[in-house]
């Protein structure tokens, strides 16, 4: 698998993962103009994760460059869930948080109900900091609470 920058060429390809069935729930989606704007913002990053001609997956992160050197890690998708991809693309996102762009906190939120990326974050390191009640309102509008993660760079393990 290859990290690399994305471009405004890869919106569409983000955006049919982020339409992925059940996807919408776990990770949220954004329209393209969202996207495009995201994209050109100096402290945003996004980061896709290709195997072989294929975009397996993207990253987005958010604040980089910011004084207290907190990185947001907004969202994190992949094609095809459980085949080990997410793990791979998370870890390499934060090895360039931490070594590339000096952050010293990443911090993420991730829906309650997410498990399979709740598990991903606390066998990386990540430390549950609390539940932010009614943070987010979906398309519905309905209100969910996510639960408040990080990982500091001195607890961080490299990858070997």
């Amino acid at each position: 698998m290859k990290i690399e920058p994305a471009s405004k060429s890869d919106i569409p390809a983000m955006m049919r993962i982020e339409r992925g069935e059940g996807y919408a729930r776990l990770v949220g989606r954004w329209e393209a103009a969202q996207h495009a704007a995201a994209i050109e913002n100096p402290s945003c990053r996004y980061y896709l994760a290709r195997e072989e001609d294929d975009i397996a997956g993207f990253a987005i992160l958010q604040n980089v460059g910011s004084e207290n050197r907190c990185v947001r890690l907004r969202r994190i998708a992949v094609q095809h869930a459980g085949r080990g991809t997410g793990s791979r693309l998370l870890r390499s996102v934060l090895k360039i948080c931490f070594d590339d762009l000096d952050a010293h906190r990443v911090e993420l939120f991730v829906f309650e109900d997410n498990d399979r990326a709740h598990r991903a974050y606390l066998k990386n390191g990540f430390v549950e900091e609390g539940v932010v009640r009614d943070i987010h309102r979906d398309a519905e509008g309905t209100f969910r609470s996510m639960c408040l993660m990080s990982l500091l760079k001195p607890e961080w393990k490299r990858p070997a």
